[in-house]
């Protein structure tokens, strides 16, 4: 102990005042290398200037605000005000976007009930696409799907319907003249967002009627027909974006908006009993039969389904 103090005492003597400003002096020199050699790799702040090719960095940079810099590196930097509208025009669609909209929070269950197995299947898809129809702005994808018959057509769905969803907002403008997709009026625009719904449905549908559980498509897997006859799935769709809400439905699942504490339908549902509903049933041959309820050939309690023969 007595070596160790004297140890101790000698070099607290050694510890002179120039010694100590040198060894200050070369603690602040390495930690303004180290900081310069980390900006290195981020764009200009505003703490930088760049003049006939250089770039020169100011010392002053608070190093909080180094490391802020350094963990938005990957997002794009927005367009100043300066900017000319040339620029604003060469740019491509993507890199126009506000990348730094927040995302929506949510939350997904499924529940069996009394099912021997589950029959249903959720959809989420945050940023799904950039379409023209809605100015570039990123578009969030909700779906959820209540199978009967088994699970196939709704796992189905899950696989397909988002995949459709953003081929027809990406074509939709094409068709319709992408000088004015985007740009029109209101009512034009739910026009635009119709087309392109109507046609992903149109096409989820033809692809469940063409598939067979066993997975192979065309029916050439010898399973029997009435297997894929029988099952089908309701679908409800709900897509977000950062001014609208856009719900499209098959079948008696429910979209339901809460403001407030109260609940604000979204959606309606195709049921049996439905007069318009009735009359496009019997205008095709089919028939309303009440047995627990009115169902279409006394078996499905909805009037529309996906990839369900009978509706």
């Amino acid at each position: 102990m007595t070596d160790v103090y004297r140890r101790m005492k000698k070099d607290e003597n050694d510890d002179s005042p120039a010694k100590c400003r040198d060894r200050r002096r070369r603690r602040i020199e390495m930690r303004r290398l180290a900081a310069v050699a980390g900006d290195a790799s981020l764009p200009p702040s505003n703490h930088s200037r760049v003049d006939n090719n250089h770039l020169q960095t100011s010392d002053c940079v608070p190093e909080a605000k180094r490391v802020r810099s350094a963990e938005m590196k990957d997002f794009p930097t927005p367009p100043s005000s300066a900017s000319s509208s040339d620029a604003a025009e060469a740019a491509p669609p993507e890199a126009t976007a506000p990348a730094t909209l927040a995302e929506p929070v949510f939350g997904t269950m499924s529940l069996s009930g009394r099912s021997r197995e589950m029959e249903d299947a959720v959809a989420v898809r945050m940023r799904l696409c950039l379409p023209e129809i809605c100015r570039w702005q990123p578009v969030h994808f909700f779906a959820v799907y209540d199978g009967h018959g088994g699970s196939h057509v709704a796992e189905l769905c899950r696989e397909r319907m988002h995949v459709y969803v953003e081929e027809e907002l990406m074509r939709v403008c094409d068709k319709q003249g992408s000088e004015t997709c985007g740009g029109g009026s209101s009512s034009e625009e739910e026009e635009w967002w119709r087309t392109a719904l109507k046609r992903c449905f149109n096409r989820m549908d033809e692809t469940a009627l063409n598939t067979c559980p066993c997975g192979s498509a065309g029916y050439q897997c010898g399973c029997h027909p009435m297997e894929a006859a029988l099952a089908g799935s309701t679908a409800v769709v709900a897509i977000l974006t950062p001014e609208d809400i856009i719900v499209a439905n098959c079948g008696d699942s429910r979209a339901v908006l809460s403001r407030g504490g109260r609940a604000v339908p979204l959606s309606s549902d195709h049921k049996p009993d439905r007069s318009d509903e009735l009359a496009r049933i019997k205008s095709a041959g089919g028939r309303v039969i009440f047995v627990n309820g009115a169902r279409v050939e006394g078996i499905l309690a909805m009037s529309r389904a996906i990839g369900r023969y009978y509706a």
